[in-house]
């Protein structure tokens, strides 16, 4: 009984060697290369704006988010930016409870 523990207890530990071994095999280009996005924020009015560059090889997205006080944050579309290139949007502020753009984030992914 002992003998068949331990052979089970050796078998799943390889298993789960083998299994992490395999993600690292199989890690997307996209993955490795991260995120590579260089992008400056700025604030004008009501509207916080955002403008990336990808020195990259691969195309990248990103949104901007508006910190907006006491209203919701709002949020703009998603831009995907190809190698090489520069892409910009912006977020309004808005409603009765606003108290103007606090801050600029940006968000990567889409």
């Amino acid at each position: 009984m002992k003998a068949l523990w331990k052979r089970a207890l050796v078998t799943g530990s390889a298993a789960i060697a083998l299994a992490g071994g395999v993600g690292l095999v199989t890690a997307s280009p996209a993955a490795a290369e991260g995120n590579v996005l260089q992008c400056h924020t700025w604030i004008a009015g009501d509207w916080g704006h955002g403008e990336c560059y990808n020195p990259g090889t691969q195309t990248h997205a990103f949104s901007v988010r508006a910190i907006c006080g006491w209203s919701a944050d709002s949020y703009s579309n998603w831009m995907y930016v190809t190698p090489g290139g520069t892409s910009s949007t912006a977020a309004k502020c808005d409603g009765p409870l606003t108290t103007g753009v606090g801050g600029v984030a940006i968000e990567y992914g889409g």
